[in-house]
């Protein structure tokens, strides 16, 4: 990313509709640490939205791995521009600001600090559907445990299926909102999208990496070593 600089005491860089990562092998992968980046626009013409920006500020301050970029659509006509890019690609026919973007998720009309803090965590979660003594569930929890630390940002929960009527209602609303079916578990929610089943690392594995990989790119503090 270019022109890398400090507002208001929040990172801001230059534009990408995303942030690349690669983590070819499973070494690198592991070895890497990925930050993800969380877009917020608001127009200073209307609301400054001070509140929501110091908010924002020390939410990234208290979860590591978070990047934010700030976007004043009034300020810079570039900004706006990619508002309306990611509004197309949504289906929002009109964006209102304030909104947050980021690990494909659009939050729109955020009005308060509870609010965006509630989102951001939602936007920031990775849960996973699982059955005591289902061996694909055990593998999905030793391969989550084993790339957790790549991913500092992200908060892992697992949520126990059958012996937890609550978890099941939620997961069975989980894929109903996906228009999916639960063939079988796991089931893993993250980044506006499911995984459902675990085969291994080399597979299943593979592509949860690509996705968290694609939301995120490698920490600066990485790339500067």
């Amino acid at each position: 990313m270019s022109g890398l600089f400090s507002r208001n005491n929040l990172i801001v860089t230059g534009f990408a509709l995303i942030a690349l990562g690669t983590g070819d092998t499973t070494v690198q992968a592991q070895q890497n640490t990925q930050c993800f980046s969380i877009e917020f626009f608001y127009d200073s013409n209307v609301n400054d939205a001070a509140e929501l920006r110091s908010g924002l500020e020390s939410f990234a301050k208290e979860r590591s791995g978070l990047v934010v970029h700030v976007r004043d659509v009034n300020d810079d006509e570039a900004s706006q521009k990619r508002v309306n890019v990611i509004a197309k690609h949504f289906r929002i026919s009109s964006m209102k600001l304030p909104a947050i973007y980021g690990l494909k998720n659009v939050i729109a009309d955020i009005k308060t600090e509870e609010q965006l803090r509630k989102r951001l965590k939602e936007i920031l979660l990775l849960t996973a559907y699982v059955r005591n003594g289902c061996p694909h569930c055990r593998d999905t929890k030793a391969f989550l445990a084993k790339y957790r630390s790549r991913y500092p940002a992200l908060e892992i929960k697992y949520r126990e299926v059958i012996t937890d009527a609550s978890a099941n209602r939620e997961m069975q609303a989980v894929v109903r909102r996906y228009q999916r079916s639960a063939a079988s578990l796991p089931v893993i929610h993250y980044c506006n999208g499911l995984t459902i089943g675990f085969d291994r690392e080399a597979t299943t594995g593979k592509r949860i990496l690509q996705t968290l990989d694609y939301w995120s790119n490698a920490c600066q503090s990485e790339k500067k070593k």
